[in-house]
């Protein structure tokens, strides 16, 4: 029998105020009066509830990014390998739920971390940012490089919400989906069902002179939102690049006839702009970021030591045995806590 005792009673009360409210609190207490020799099981079910809810939620909200992911991808004709990939790798995580249980939480720390560092867009264009020196416009090099300036519009745009003059701007529309939880609290999720871009070739200046900006495959990176309003069950949101914003930018400088222009690089496949301000923030912070993923996995690592290793205790000795992998991730974690209370 698994049973809780009276002095611990408020503090699992209080405790389960932070999973479900008030309902959790309440289905600890009726099972500490109506079934007391449970109560500690009751306890440990709630507990583990959180993270199977959890997990069926990351699952289902998998799934729909996946279908919506070949819904978009297939209107836009896009290639469907990187969506397909993207929908092995949901079910391959399923699959690490069903066979290793409570461990599975360590590959999914694994692969956010890694998440962080794999090559995309935003990841390539500020590892570049970090190893190359920012040229002068007048005297920019051929090939990969990085320049900075402000936009100045050869054709100004106008933002179609705000009616803004702008050099270009990104226009999207969400549709908002509203859930609401038997304690009364709304979550909202948001799904992307438009995005308009119109961005037409630019110059950018700097004090040296300016440069023609190809802005064909031009990633915005860092953008935020200028405005941003919801009505009804859509939320719309405009990002404007204006010719005040100081900018970093990342591509080929490349001659075109008597004309040197700035556009997207086939070789690295890179082409992105960032706002300056944005850049040096985040290379500023970048070795506290690198600080908290080394802890991070340092903490996933010795939690995964602490539940594989079998250890005894022995008066004031801590005596760790063998490891059989096999035997031990093929035992739930959870069943360790019940041979504690037999």
């Amino acid at each position: 029998m698994f049973e809780i005792d009276i002095q611990m009673l408020p503090f699992l009360m209080l405790f389960g105020l932070g999973i479900l409210f008030i309902i959790d609190p309440l289905i600890i207490a009726l099972g500490f009066f109506l079934f007391p020799k449970q109560s500690g099981y009751i306890f440990i079910g709630l507990f583990v509830s959180v993270f199977v809810l959890g997990i069926i939620a990351f699952i289902r909200h998998g799934i729909q990014g996946i279908l919506n992911s070949f819904r978009e991808a297939k209107k836009e004709k896009k290639s469907l390998w990187k969506v397909a990939l993207s929908g092995l790798g949901v079910f391959l995580i399923f699959i690490c739920f069903i066979f290793l249980g409570v461990y599975s939480i360590f590959i999914i720390i694994f692969l956010a971390i890694i998440t962080s560092i794999l090559p995309s867009n935003k990841n390539r264009f500020y590892f570049y940012q970090r190893n190359l020196s920012t040229s002068k416009i007048k005297s920019v090099a051929m090939g990969l490089a990085e320049i900075c300036g402000k936009a100045k519009a050869i054709t100004m745009a106008v933002s179609p919400h705000t009616s803004t003059q702008c050099v270009a701007y990104i226009y999207t529309i969400d549709e908002i989906t509203e859930k609401t939880d038997d304690d009364g609290r709304t979550d909202k999720s948001y799904r992307e069902i438009k995005r308009e871009i119109n961005a037409k070739n630019f110059l950018l200046q700097d004090d040296s002179g300016s440069i023609e900006i190809q802005t064909e495959k031009l990633e915005w990176i860092n953008f935020s939102p200028s405005f941003e309003t919801e009505t009804g069950s859509r939320r719309y949101r405009e990002y404007i690049l204006d010719e005040k914003t100081e900018i970093l930018m990342i591509g080929q400088a490349f001659y075109e006839g008597a004309n040197t222009i700035f556009r997207y690089d086939e070789t690295k496949k890179l082409f992105g702009m960032a706002p300056l301000e944005i850049v040096n923030f985040a290379n500023k912070w970048r070795p506290l970021k690198l600080r908290a993923v080394t802890t991070l996995l340092c903490i996933a690592l010795i939690s995964a030591f602490i539940f594989i290793t079998p250890m005894k205790a022995e008066g004031s000795k801590l005596t760790f045995e063998s490891i059989n992998l096999k035997e031990r991730l093929s035992k739930n974690p959870l069943d360790m806590i019940n041979d504690l209370f037999k």
